[in-house]
């Protein structure tokens, strides 16, 4: 396996495992929020998991350009979690994040298999 393939794929990974843990955080916290319970816990860690998306996202852009769009997207759509109105429309969110994660990882299968 080449260098840049391995890189590549150490990036895609990494970002995609902070990106479930963003996932999951927003989950929790909106499901909280939504229910008018007390989510400052859950804020705060969605907070440390948002900050973690950081690197692992400019490591994918730099590591493999061709994948930049698909990364953002990945990771707009679980940050656009926080904007639902309902527990139906937090589903709706959680489902086009899971979506874009799902659409990034085919798009770094055919980048890394070229």
């Amino acid at each position: 396996m080449s260098a840049r393939r391995t890189a590549g794929l150490e990036a895609v990974s990494g970002l995609s495992a902070v990106l479930a843990d963003h996932r999951r955080a927003m989950a929790v916290r909106e499901e909280i929020r939504l229910a008018g319970g007390d989510w400052g816990t859950a804020r705060a860690e969605s907070h440390v998991t948002r900050s973690a998306v950081t690197a692992p996202l400019l490591r994918v852009r730099l590591l493999l350009p061709e994948l930049a769009e698909a990364a953002q997207r990945a990771v707009q759509a679980v940050y656009d979690m926080r904007a639902a109105d309902s527990p139906a429309a937090l589903q709706e969110a959680r489902e086009r994040a899971l979506q874009a994660a799902d659409d990034l990882t085919a798009a770094a299968g055919a980048a890394l298999a070229a």
